[in-house]
């Protein structure tokens, strides 16, 4: 019995026999802001991370504030989490436009769980980061749909999809 060869050898005893161990070290790097795009009410962050991220659910905001050079406040409905592709994506309470700019910050909820990789680092906060809008612009001109006339009264309607 024993470890044997294919001719019946027995293997040579060994004691106290030096062992390499090729585990890998734990993962202790907390996951960091890599890329922020936007485009429309949709606004991605990319994470640079050697593993996967945790794609337990985030609350709330989840720690994340936008801000915008319009006058209009941005908040933060959701934040959706891809481990697999290392994203957050957040969803906005409005669409950005094409010619705003726009900056993420982001702090762990104190109360809840915030974004981490798989081997549990908490992400590194951060405040004022650049936001690449890829929001296209609107193109499209308005043009008329209706006339109508009632007593002094003229009233136009547009086929805009957006505001006049």
């Amino acid at each position: 019995n024993g470890v044997r060869d294919v001719a019946g050898n027995a293997a040579v005893d060994f004691i106290d026999r030096a062992v390499t161990n090729t585990t890998p070290a734990a993962d202790t790097t907390p996951p960091g802001l890599n890329t922020a795009t936007v485009n429309g009410n949709q606004l991605v962050l990319t994470y640079a991370e050697a593993n996967t991220l945790d794609e337990a659910a985030l609350t709330g905001n989840a720690g994340f504030t936008v801000s915008s050079t319009a006058g209009a406040a941005i908040t933060v409905s959701s934040a959706v989490v891809n481990g697999a592709a290392k994203t957050v994506t957040l969803t906005l309470s409005r669409a950005v436009a094409s010619n705003e700019t726009v900056t993420v910050n982001y702090a762990k909820p104190a109360n809840s769980h915030g974004v981490q990789d798989a081997a549990g680092n908490a992400a590194v906060d951060f405040n004022d980061r650049a936001v690449t809008n890829n929001t296209p612009a609107d193109t499209t001109a308005p043009e008329i749909s209706t006339t109508t006339v009632t007593g002094d009264q003229l009233v136009l309607t547009y086929t805009e999809a957006n505001s006049l």
